[in-house]
């Protein structure tokens, strides 16, 4: 299963960490759309329920004495003839048991009320039922619909393997209903699951199509960070995740078409660029080649790194708005509000050039943590603060309705795979998205978050002097340019 542990294929020689401090990391978050068709279905449910006492009784002695006579029965009870014949009937008119010149025989379906281990009989009631179901078109298995959001909207959607064959699917529902008919039967149904059956499925009718989300996270070993595994353990269960490998097949197809070739990428500008913003922070990890990224990968796989007063500099794995990277952005950003700068107009994301960065719910979570925690630092501010992407070449639609304002890019003078956050005169934060110990592969994101003063003064000026290649209004520019600059500091004076 792909939420459980496999082995990984490595080259020998080349691992990352030694095999007694390897870790599993998270380095990548998605949600994708899974297409989903609402049925309507016609069936019918096999109530097991009891037969009256007098029928119960007689069944019984007719199982352990077969051809009994009428007579024999009815004095067995101490029947009048009357409430022998009334019995009877009850026995006889759906075919329980059969009367044959005066002696008494269970039928096969008489015979069958009695189940393997039961000495009493137990009789079925067949109900109608017709409601709407919604299956996926991957697996075909069970989705209910569910409302979603401008964002979850402009999501990407799970490949299917053959659009073509959706058409068919309804063909199929009347198989895959039965196979999960108690995942799909009513609550009453699953509360007395032992006594509620699927009788008959008689009639499929397709309706709406939908599409819910599906949180797809990417893990690796820290051994080998470029070689990803996904884990759906988010969006189901993983008995459940075990039903629908189609899915688990597609998401997998799509994490892999993510792998990018570091030389086409810019990855060596990217993290001399890296270097040059926190230079104290990274020296030990520079050499006269440049930054030793595997070396750094090392380190920063190897601790916390959970900012302090006198830590303003920590390592980041993976994307800044995982779970974890976002509290310790949060963090960051809580220490940065302590020198008591004013409430910024304006929150920064530069994008790096990477298919399907931003694509989850958890982007635009993080920037609403963000602007909460700096709001609750200036209470009585009335300045609201706005998200702005700075994005080379034509944002995705989920990046324009993650963000307030996305400003796009002809052409960048940015290494594409950089990625920056500023929240200015706060707090910053630099990543670069390349594979790790090999050339190519799936390019995990790894960098640094800072609420040291010399590294976000730094950031904000490298920013401020490529903001000209990002189109936006006059107006607009110079108001972010300003949010750029240095902050004049005010000093106290003896009077």
């Amino acid at each position: 299963m792909a939420n459980q542990p496999r082995p990984l294929l490595r080259l020998k020689g080349h691992e990352l960490l030694p095999a007694d401090e390897d870790r599993k990391v998270e380095v990548g978050v998605y949600d994708v759309l899974l297409p989903c068709r609402k049925y309507e279905v016609a069936y019918k449910v096999a109530i097991l329920g009891k037969v009256s006492q007098s029928l119960e009784f007689l069944l019984q002695l007719v199982k352990v004495v077969p051809g009994i006579e009428e007579e024999s029965a009815a004095a067995f009870f101490g029947f009048e003839q009357g409430e022998i014949s009334y019995v009877l009937n009850e026995a006889t008119g759906p075919g329980f048991v059969e009367r044959r010149e005066g002696r008494l025989w269970l039928t096969s379906a008489g015979d069958a009320l009695f189940q393997e281990g039961a000495d009493d009989p137990a009789i079925y009631t067949v109900e109608e039922r017709r409601r709407d179901f919604g299956f996926d078109l991957l697996a075909i298995a069970p989705q209910p619909p569910r409302a979603i959001d401008s964002v979850e909207m402009s999501l990407p959607e799970l490949p299917i393997a053959d659009p073509a064959g959706t058409g068919k699917v309804g063909d199929r529902i009347f198989e895959r209903f039965s196979r999960f008919f108690h995942e799909l039967a009513e609550r009453r149904d699953r509360e007395q699951i032992q006594q509620r059956d699927l009788y008959s499925v008689d009639r499929v009718v397709p309706k709406d199509r939908f599409q819910v989300p599906v949180r797809v996270r990417v893990f690796a070993q820290a051994s080998a960070p470029s070689l990803p595994e996904i884990d759906l353990s988010s969006w189901r269960a993983e008995h459940e995740i075990s039903d629908r490998p189609q899915i688990e097949s597609a998401a997998a197809m799509l994490i892999d078409d993510l792998k990018v070739n570091g030389n086409h990428i810019g990855v060596s500008q990217a993290y001399e660029v890296l270097v040059d913003l926190a230079p104290d922070f990274l020296k030990e990890f520079v050499t006269k080649s440049g930054l030793n990224v595997n070396r750094y990968w090392r380190e920063a796989a190897g601790r916390a790194g959970e900012p302090r007063v006198d830590r303003k500099t920590v390592p980041i794995i993976g994307p800044l708005y995982t779970e974890a990277n976002a509290r310790r952005l949060l963090d960051v950003v809580g220490y940065g509000l302590r020198s008591g700068a004013d409430q910024p107009e304006f929150l920064f994301s530069v994008a790096p050039q990477t298919r399907l960065w931003g694509a989850t719910t958890q982007k635009r979570d993080t920037l609403s943590y963000l602007r909460r925690r700096i709001a609750a630092a200036a209470p009585a501010s009335a300045t609201e603060l706005r998200a702005v992407c700075l994005f080379p070449g034509k944002a995705a639609w989920f990046v324009d309705r993650t963000f307030d304002e996305v400003l796009a890019s002809d052409f960048s003078h940015l290494p594409p795979a950089l990625e920056i956050m500023i929240v200015p005169h706060i707090a910053v934060a630099a990543l670069v998205h390349a594979p790790i110990g090999a050339s190519s592969g799936y390019a995990v994101p790894l960098g640094w978050a800072s609420f040291d003063e010399n590294v976000v003064t730094r950031t904000q000026a490298f920013m401020a002097d490529k903001l000209w290649t990002f189109m936006c209004d006059r107006d607009l520019h110079d108001r972010l340019m300003t949010e750029l600059q240095p902050r004049q500091k005010v000093e106290s004076s003896d009077s």
